[in-house]
């Protein structure tokens, strides 16, 4: 990089004076400071209020209970709130766990959330055995648009096809998040 500023440089300099030097470096400065700040205020943590912090997933499972129907089917919780501009990053991710949870014989839930005293925000999932348990409660992804690539619930419910169960509950995760 320091390569091409001195190769550059000289030759900017013929045509760009000092002042157009500082006004561009200034202006670039501006744009990628500001940049940086609203990207950075887009990112929620998942655990936003440590509503999380001292909860097991026992307590959990106890809390989605009033959401399920004792079944002998394994269940997918979606909880969302209608108002929530970041629901339309999970979209993708919804759609892959719903495919690979109904070929799998899954029940799927979409749980519309304005208060819950453990679900911090939305959008979230929670994946839960046919008794009930916890098998992972977070975020859909990570990242400012949550991004299909960091699917943290594919790969848990992927895992728990292949017979590999969890107790998983992700409590530390930024991204685009609404706050219950």
């Amino acid at each position: 990089m320091l390569l091409i500023w001195k190769v550059i440089l000289p030759v900017l300099s013929k045509h760009i004076t000092k002042t157009q030097f500082s006004v561009l470096f200034i202006w670039l400065s501006v744009t990628v400071a500001a940049f940086v700040y609203f990207i950075d205020s887009r990112l929620v943590s998942f655990n936003f209020d440590n509503k999380l912090s001292d909860v097991g997933h026992q307590q959990l499972a106890n809390s989605f209970k009033q959401y399920i129907e004792p079944t002998d089917y394994n269940t997918v919780l979606h909880f969302y709130q209608p108002n929530c501009q970041c629901q339309q990053y999970s979209e993708a991710h919804i759609q892959d766990i719903n495919n690979m949870a109904e070929a799998n014989n899954f029940s799927v839930k979409n749980i519309n959330i304005k208060d819950h005293m453990l679900v911090p925000v939305t959008p979230s999932v929670a994946i839960l055995d046919n008794s009930g348990e916890i098998v992972y409660f977070g975020p859909y992804g990570e990242g400012l648009a949550c991004s299909s690539t960091s699917g943290y619930a594919q790969t848990i419910l992927n895992n728990f096809i292949k017979g590999y169960a969890a107790n998983l509950i992700i409590k530390e995760a930024e991204g685009c998040y609404c706050k219950v």
